[in-house]
């Protein structure tokens, strides 16, 4: 079973995930954080296996939580998500060591895809964000 911490500020954004992961045979939620304060406290009172982070948050925000969280644990895998693929915050947080980047108009199959891959320590980017870095690259 992978253990999911699901962090986004929005209830129903959190609830419509959960209900979504929870039905998966392989994956289930085991915590959940509205802010990234929250999100780096209850990765270390919780052992999940994949964070599921939200970039867009108030406070100190997603980046900011993934710094603070692969400070003290660079070997927890996070997944971000966020509705802005483009510019550079993806590849900040590839560097940053997350794990995968998948965009909030990702289907429920590439999130389930991407939890799974990330989980056996595989790099997963939504096409969206791969073009985008692509394209800066070149």
């Amino acid at each position: 079973m992978i253990r999911i911490l699901l962090v986004d500020d929005h209830e129903i954004v959190r609830t419509g995930i959960a209900a979504i992961l929870n039905a998966a045979d392989d994956v289930c939620v085991v915590g959940f954080a509205d802010s990234g304060e929250q999100a780096v406290e209850h990765t270390t009172l919780l052992s999940a296996d994949v964070v599921l982070m939200d970039i867009s948050m108030p406070g100190i925000g997603g980046v900011e939580a993934c710094r603070r969280i692969l400070q003290r644990d660079p070997g927890i895998k996070i997944i971000a998500i966020s509705a802005h693929c483009d510019g550079p915050i993806p590849q900040q947080l590839m560097k940053l060591g997350v794990m995968g980047f998948i965009s909030k108009g990702s289907s429920v199959d590439e999130m389930l895809l991407a939890i799974r891959k990330v989980k056996t320590v595989k790099r997963y980017l939504c096409t969206e964000v791969a073009n985008n870095l692509a394209q800066r690259d070149l």
